[in-house]
């Protein structure tokens, strides 16, 4: 199919008359305003069903007018009929009868008329008033398909259109044993294109791409703009090897610069790749597995495409089975909090708990960057939000109670910083708890502080207005600029892990350390170096001037303690004294009851 309506070959003409009385006819025909634009062309007439059918695989009329009683048909089932064909869909007809029955008048407008006319009643006048509205009817009819299942922006199929065109295509190839294939596309770095020539230039852009997707599919295919910079194009009835062809000609068409009013633009797109039913069951895993395949080339280097494999569909297999099990764990608290200890440069005594999310499900082997992932993917944000400020809230306050009073710093995962729900969590776990708000530090990181500056910077306002400390954390790895740096309200900066490690044989880290610890200082922050791991960085890092610092040199992460006292007591020894490693510690869950249900 294509992404446009059908080109429509047939002769324009004037009305066409469909009635078995010759005198009606006759007289309609003189009614019809000659010098009105729908007269243009030829009047054709009809005295059977039959014979109106094949005028109109001739000719496209600018109007019908059909009697509702015709030998051996009824008028409303013809009209039925005709409107199941790609070229008749569109016409303006108006039924003519000769009862004024409000049931034959509620059918015939069901069956697809614009309008009815008792012909007892009928003048010339009240004809033509009548076709101009069916024409202007139907007009606005066009419009409002149009802008159901088109993007106005690039002309392509929309989503609901194309998830229509997708079910019909899986369906045949059930019943036909075919194949058909996805192409799911993403723009590279679009965002940047938003940010650094505007948002119009940025419609440009994605006008410019549609336009060569278009132009590189095939008559059958069906390209599709499903939102924002994400595309896609069904592929019917094609085998692997066309399907790779079409994904590298689309790659070519898209790699040529784009030239907006002046601006060259560099455009790149990455094409996730899948093929039904070689790997999926229905329509929707056929959307997630190209999804998934187009992340795959993302983090493949972009500007390119991957193939959603049998190897990429256990992992899969594997990511949605915990996709399902994941809500049910933030429900049931069946997720834990681990803490890594942040020591004092100058003595490495106890300062504070660096708070990270843990969850351990039975049989999986889930990393705390893929929780993160799946909790944004989903859009668990707030319930993991209330999940994470009660939990960690409600163990600070009960140690708190075994005078172990200390900084607790909460990592908050990146872009979760723009959800206001976070404010709302923090706000009532602090007063359900009765934490005091300065020992809380919440810690957001450099890259998602700089993906969405003024978003996050309001947060942080309205958290710093909870009493809470700000940390920014992996400092140095993201593009933020001083002065904004200096306009955010922070703390604390941690120094990313990546210029800490073998600090004693990299001269220009230790240099970009330095660095960080006297901006630091400079604005009255403390400065936290991340990732120590060996006694050699731990006196480098103190002799530059750090405050504070973390990594497994002082202890890895540890699920939350019963034996509090023997945690926190290897800290109050002397240096010389303490163990590399904090000892293994187990604990149950704290249970609460504030986790709103999903």
């Amino acid at each position: 199919m294509n992404n446009t309506s059908v080109v429509d070959k047939r002769k324009s003409a004037g009305v066409l008359i469909v009635d078995d009385n010759p005198a009606d006819r006759l007289l309609f025909g003189e009614w019809v305003d000659a010098q009105a634009t729908y007269s243009e062309g030829n009047l054709l007439e009809a005295s059977t069903c039959d014979e109106a059918e094949k005028i109109l695989e001739k000719y496209k009329p600018s109007c019908c007018l059909i009697d509702y009683r015709m030998p051996g048909s009824d008028g409303v089932e013809f009209i039925k009929a005709i409107r199941q064909q790609d070229d008749n869909r569109h016409i303006p007809i108006i039924m003519m009868t000769g009862e004024g029955n409000e049931k034959v008048a509620v059918d015939i407008m069901r069956g697809g008329a614009q309008d009815y006319l008792i012909k007892g009643e009928m003048t010339a006048e009240l004809l033509n008033h009548s076709i101009k509205t069916a024409i202007k009817t139907c007009d606005l009819q066009d419009q409002l398909q149009y802008l159901a299942h088109y993007d106005t922006l690039t002309g392509l199929l929309n989503r609901a259109l194309f998830l229509d065109r997708l079910q019909s295509a899986v369906d045949k190839c059930d019943r036909y044993k075919h194949s058909c294939s996805v192409l799911y596309i993403d723009v590279d770095d679009f965002k940047k294109i938003n940010d650094g020539y505007g948002h119009y230039t940025g419609d440009e852009v994605l006008k410019e791409i549609a336009k060569r997707m278009k132009a590189s599919c095939r008559n059958t295919d069906s390209p599709a703009r499903l939102g924002g910079d994400e595309f896609a194009i069904l592929l019917d009835c094609i085998d692997e090897e066309n399907v790779y062809r079409s994904a590298e000609k689309i790659l070519r068409a898209v790699s040529v610069p784009v030239n907006i009013d002046g601006n060259i633009v560099r455009v790149s797109v990455s094409i996730g790749v899948v093929c039904y039913p070689k790997t999926a069951k229905d329509m929707h895993e056929l959307l997630k597995q190209a999804d998934e395949a187009m992340y795959q080339a993302k983090q493949s280097g972009k500007a390119g495409y991957s193939y959603f494999t049998d190897a990429h569909r256990e992992k899969w297999e594997r990511i949605k089975q915990l996709e399902i099990m994941l809500p049910m764990a933030i429900r049931n608290n069946d997720l834990s909090l681990a803490y890594q200890p942040i020591v004092k440069a100058s003595d490495q005594s106890l300062y504070g708990l660096e708070v990270l999310a843990r969850w351990n499900p039975h049989g999986f082997d889930v990393s705390a960057q893929e929780l993160v992932n799946m909790v944004e993917r989903l859009g668990l944000f707030d319930y993991f939000h209330t999940w994470l400020m009660n939990t960690a809230l409600c163990q600070c306050a009960q140690w708190d109670a075994l005078g172990n009073e200390m900084q607790y710093c909460i990592n908050i995962p990146a872009n979760h910083t723009h959800s206001e729900w976070l404010v709302h969590a923090l706000h009532k776990a602090l007063k359900t708890y009765g934490m005091n708000p300065f020992q809380i530090s919440l810690e957001i990181t450099e890259t998602t502080l700089m993906d969405s500056p003024k978003p996050a910077s309001d947060l942080l306002d309205l958290l710093q207005g909870e009493g809470v400390n700000i940390s920014l954390e992996d400092f140095g790895t993201g593009r933020s600029s001083m002065s904004y740096i200096t306009s955010l309200p922070l703390s604390v900066l941690k120094i990313d892990q990546q210029f800490v490690v073998g600090i004693g044989q990299n001269k220009a880290n230790r240099k970009v350390v330095e660095a960080i610890t006297a901006l630091g200082h400079s604005l009255g922050l403390h400065v936290v170096a991340e990732g120590v791991e060996t006694k050699e960085e731990y006196f480098i890092l103190r002799e530059i001037g750090c405050d504070l610092m973390q990594g497994f040199y002082f202890g890895k992460p540890k699920v939350a303690v019963d034996i509090w006292d023997d945690f926190v007591s290897q800290y109050s020894q002397p240096a010389s004294e303490k163990p590399s490693e904090a000892p293994s510690v187990l604990t149950h869950p704290v249970k609460h009851s504030s986790t709103p249900s999903l």
